[in-house]
């Protein structure tokens, strides 16, 4: 595979591919062109074990760091907010804004807990709701396909999950490092998960994974162009919209299910939301798929609109006669 990027797997994985298929660490990495990222990993690794109110102070001040630095950053969540939320006033406007860079701060500081802590301290501190839907399904030799939004908790989703046989896909970091540090995070030797590299996607191997009853932990609301999507209303405003799942649940016969990530305050544990089964999906109709998508994904990010991904850039493909709207 030369320079390419190599999928995360457990030992034991729902393709049955070996271990010495995935990345593994590298020499390199002692390197001192590393060391400012281990100073960091070190550092990760005492927030980990600080009290919860420590890391949300911490979060805080990192929220509030990238929320008066990041200009660019900061326009693009305006600029999606404005988009979707046209009857809210500036004012409401700015203050989700503002509430999303504290959780993206908190989310930040509490990556290291997925990073450094136990699988048995990190389940006690997750919550799944409606997991039913998932155990009703397989118990019928269904495979699951997990339509997730991009929250800023999302890998607490996945480790919440981890009990179960999984194939999801991943973004690789520039920083080989970093990018080996999360991936072996999201494919410990106790789980049953392959992790692919999104550019390098095997879609008739998860298609074989989801026949044998295995969950497609599948992130499908990003703005990835026009090909495989249709323009579709995403709360008030049209969006290109992936409908690769529509194919993948027909040819593996499979159930498909929003699922959002979140941190609940109250209970202090990182929730996992699964929504109802999607109804007569896939359809004949591309358009009602698509619409059949967002209208799922606006229901469980409506849950805690504040922690949804509001940083990418979800409408970068403009319809005809629509002007880009970020700066």
């Amino acid at each position: 595979m030369g320079n390419e990027a190599k999928p995360f797997l457990s030992k034991t994985n729902p393709l049955n591919i070996s271990k010495s298929d995935g990345e593994h660490f590298s020499l390199k990495y002692l390197l001192p062109h590393y060391w400012p990222t281990w100073l960091l990993l070190i550092l990760s690794f005492l927030i980990a074990f600080m009290p919860n109110i420590i890391r949300v102070i911490l979060g805080n001040i990192v929220g509030k760091i990238i929320f008066l630095m990041n200009s660019k950053r900061r326009s693009i969540v305006m600029a999606n907010l404005s988009l979707c939320f046209k009857s809210k006033t500036k004012t409401e406007i700015s203050n989700i804004c503002k509430a999303y860079f504290f959780y993206l701060g908190r989310a930040f500081v509490d990556m290291s807990l997925l990073w450094w802590r136990s699988n048995p301290f990190l389940q006690k501190n997750c919550e799944i709701s409606n997991q039913e839907y998932i155990d009703k399904a397989l118990s019928k030799n269904k495979g699951v396909i997990l339509l997730v939004a991009h929250s800023v908790f999302l890998d607490f989703g996945g480790r919440s999950l981890s009990g179960y046989p999984m194939v999801s896909m991943y973004k690789p970091f520039r920083n080989k490092l970093l990018n080996w540090v999360i991936g072996s995070a999201r494919s410990r030797k106790t789980d049953n998960i392959i992790v692919y590299p999104r550019d390098n996607f095997p879609f008739r191997k998860i298609i074989k994974a989801l026949r044998k009853k295995a969950i497609f932990y599948y992130l499908g609301d990003e703005d990835l162009g026009k090909d495989n999507s249709v323009f579709s209303k995403f709360f008030d405003e049209k969006k290109s919209t992936l409908i690769s799942i529509s194919k993948i649940s027909k040819l593996s016969s499979c159930v498909v299910m929003p699922c959002v990530n979140y941190y609940c305050p109250i209970s202090k544990k990182y929730k996992t939301y699964i929504g109802e089964p999607l109804d007569e999906f896939p359809s004949n109709d591309k358009q009602k798929d698509a619409d059949t998508i967002n209208i799922a994904l606006q229901k469980v990010i409506s849950r805690d609109l504040e922690q949804y991904m509001w940083s990418l850039r979800l409408f970068q493909t403009r319809p005809d006669g629509k002007s880009y709207p970020y700066k």
